[in-house]
């Protein structure tokens, strides 16, 4: 049934209205097909709907993402056992249902389809009244869950920052597990994939000019300006990238107008803002250069020159 889209719904729907005892049966058939279904076209909406009204948590890591944490079929076996799960369009849907921390957040990553498919709160009628079909309230479903695969999910994105970063799917993993988990290491190795060096004859471009890659940066760099929490600021990813280009910020990033718009997302962070206009104001003719000579593309250099120009007044 999980191979056609109409058969994967009815399985979703069966795990929305069925009992416990339907929703263990439907566990116990996805035993050892949980990473193949993830990443197929169709039943990874089963999967994603079990995992969201099923109760017993335990029971669903013991017999659903229990295999997860092991991959057989990974070519390199140091590589992360999720690393195909994240890069997946259909398979990174899991994670980015279970790590973020609001609706507004979470409801981004679903296309119309599949939110009909995963509507919340369903309910069954019981003697004239609505009773819904799970008890346990969403968010700590999702946390306990979440918990369940942060070892995985850390270790993910510290082995595989630069893969992640370059992927449309994996860069939205890689910026909720920082969201959801904060992990000191992982920054670290972000901030060490996107110094990584590119050989002229390799396909890949450097992550500030990669169409994604710059794209993951910005939006971590926002994350950074926009949280309301009181974090160390020397453990910020704002913070560890200023520092590790501190002085070649014009140079190393902002040569290309992707550059630019990541200069502009470091410039908006309190944490470095006054470090970086500072430095950037060095270089204020060579922007305005930029801008003048790039006239096709040059929106980034535009707003990376108007975000410096209120420390000249």
């Amino acid at each position: 049934m999980l191979s056609t889209r109409a058969g994967a719904r009815v399985v979703a729907e069966c795990a929305a209205y069925g009992t416990v005892k339907d929703r263990k049966n439907i566990m116990r058939s996805l035993k050892g097909y949980t990473r193949s279904s993830l990443l197929h076209r169709d039943a990874y909406i089963a999967v994603l709907r079990l995992a969201d009204v099923v109760d017993d948590t335990v029971t669903l890591d013991k017999n659903v993402l229990v295999e997860l944490q092991e991959n057989p079929d990974a070519k390199n076996k140091s590589d992360s056992p999720i690393l195909d799960l994240a890069l997946s369009e259909t398979g990174s849907k899991l994670f980015l249902m279970l790590l973020p921390k609001n609706d507004e957040a979470r409801l981004k990553y679903f296309d119309p389809y599949e939110l009909e498919v995963l509507h919340s709160n369903p309910t069954i009628l019981e003697k004239g009244e609505e009773v819904p079909t799970s008890k346990k309230n969403p968010d700590t479903r999702r946390m306990e869950l979440s918990q369940h695969l942060r070892v995985s999910l850390v270790d993910l994105c510290q082995k595989h920052a630069g893969e992640l970063l370059r992927s449309t799917s994996g860069g939205k993993v890689l910026r909720e597990v920082n969201r959801a988990f904060s992990n000191a290491e992982v920054i670290k190795s972000i901030v060490k994939a996107c110094d990584e060096k590119v050989d002229d004859d390799d396909e890949k471009l450097p992550i500030f000019e990669d169409p994604v890659g710059h794209l993951v940066v910005k939006h971590l760099l926002t994350d950074d300006a926009e949280s309301g929490e009181e974090k160390e600021k020397s453990n910020s990813f704002s913070t560890l990238l200023y520092k590790k280009f501190k002085g070649k910020l014009m140079s190393s990033i902002g040569t290309s107008n992707r550059g630019a718009f990541v200069l502009t997302a470091l410039a908006k962070v309190d944490a470095v803002k006054d470090d970086v206009i500072a430095e950037l104001l060095k270089h204020n003719s060579d922007i305005k250069a930029l801008v003048d000579e790039h006239q096709s593309k040059k929106a980034g250099f535009l707003a990376l020159w108007n975000e410096i120009q209120p420390s000249t007044k």
